[in-house]
């Protein structure tokens, strides 16, 4: 299959990796919610940065990715098919 042929639909990535994060971080604890620090400082970025990253305002590296895949124990490509499932 070439690549022309392939049909991709237009994804907000950095909204929808956002609401996915925010998900992840809820329902991280039963006994509620993780603070947006705490999530930062596991994936080793600081916590203003994550969050606009919540909230889809920041760009994010392919390499910051991988690392938040790690800490989420998520290969990179599962990441990004949740991303591009979620709505």
């Amino acid at each position: 299959m070439s690549l022309s042929g392939m049909k991709n639909k237009e994804v907000d990535y950095k909204s929808r990796l956002g609401g996915l994060l925010r998900e992840k971080r809820g329902k991280e604890y039963d006994d509620g919610i993780i603070s947006q620090e705490e999530y930062a400082f596991r994936f080793g970025i600081n916590k203003t940065y994550y969050g606009k990253l919540e909230r889809g305002e920041n760009n994010i590296s392919l390499k910051k990715l991988q690392d938040i895949s790690i800490v989420l124990d998520i290969p990179l490509s599962e990441l990004f098919k949740q991303i591009e499932e979620s709505e």
